[in-house]
């Protein structure tokens, strides 16, 4: 496995690569930001250790098939598979909000593990450790063993896995733009896409890997971007729309008419980005719950407000694929 090693991941690494299932901890948690190589290492243990009995499962994909075998009445060989065996490796933690009977059969699939003598490794991103979502026994075995954060890298950091990265590529570039690609990104899988997608502009224009040549690439790739439906990109739509700041339609402030246009945004990220409700949830530092109840009521207003309807409309008709349909 090709791995870039510094002083945000080599605590991480070291220990992924001398782990050891008789020495290992019952749990090890591993969290960070994203594009910092932590389902990597999972599946760099993965590979070590499949001999072993390992089982490496994403928590989202452990959600439906628990899902799905209990509506089959399948669950006794559902958790004959999982409790098995001897170290799960169990990814994205993060998508666990909201579902707690799934959370509940993490938390016995666990227990029945170290009872047999297993191990668990299992990673969550977030920039911030808060396990509040997961319930307080499962937060308690997760918190028992080692827990080790995987921090955000440096702009020196990502520059140089750029480097590294290209020289594997064997690629001739202008020096200098390994450093305007760390300038622009904030991870490695950020830096490695943005690097691709540079490469892919530069044969289609039949143009050298120069810097004006990436100047050009940002130039459209910024211009791309605005037209993205993405969650940012809706509420910066839905504040202008509406005629407020972005701050203030993810404030706490419950100003009604404040209030309407952060319902209206919750809105237009449910149906237009398709986002869960926990999800939308993080971009407002609220509960989904809370997020469930503000979309139901957009939902009923849209319905008898023709005005706010038409907003809505605006707000899709800034988008370009959207406006197509």
């Amino acid at each position: 496995m090709n791995w870039f090693l510094s002083d945000f991941n080599i605590k991480a690494w070291r220990f992924m690569k001398h782990y050891e299932l008789e020495t290992a901890p019952s749990m090890t948690l591993i969290y960070g930001p994203p594009g910092v190589g932590k389902s990597s290492l999972l599946n760099f243990l993965n590979q070590n250790r499949k001999k072993e009995g390992s089982i490496l499962i994403d928590s989202t994909s452990f959600s439906r098939q628990y899902a799905f075998a209990a509506q089959e009445s399948k669950l006794p060989r559902f958790r004959q598979y999982y409790r098995a065996a001897s170290l799960l490796l169990l990814d994205d933690l993060q998508c666990l909000a909201g579902k707690k009977q799934t959370i509940e059969e993490i938390l016995f699939t666990y227990e029945n593990i170290v009872q047999r003598g297993g191990k668990m490794v299992a990673v969550l991103e977030t920039d911030m450790l808060n396990l509040n979502f997961l319930g307080d026994r499962l937060t308690s075995r997760l918190l028992s063993g080692i827990v080790i954060p995987i921090n955000k890298p440096q702009g020196y950091e990502v520059e140089g896995f750029v480097e590294e990265y290209s020289h594997r590529l064997l690629l001739s570039m202008d020096p200098v733009i390994p450093e305007m690609i760390a300038q622009r990104t904030e991870g490695l899988t950020e830096a490695q896409k943005v690097l691709h997608r540079f490469l892919e502009y530069a044969e289609y224009h039949n143009d050298e890997l120069s810097k004006q040549c990436f100047l050009s690439y940002w130039q459209e790739e910024v211009r791309k971007q605005s037209q993205e439906i993405s969650p940012i990109n809706i509420l910066w739509a839905t504040a202008q729309v509406m005629g407020f700041t972005l701050e203030e339609i993810i404030s706490s402030t419950q100003k009604s008419s404040v209030n309407e246009a952060r319902q209206l945004a919750i809105y237009a990220m449910r149906t237009l980005c398709k986002l869960s409700y926990p999800a939308i949830a993080s971009y407002f530092k609220r509960r989904h719950s809370t997020i469930i109840t503000a979309y139901k009521k957009m939902e009923e207003k849209l319905l008898e407000d023709q005005e706010l309807f038409n907003r809505y409309q605006e707000i899709k008709n800034k988008f370009k694929d959207i406006a197509k349909e």
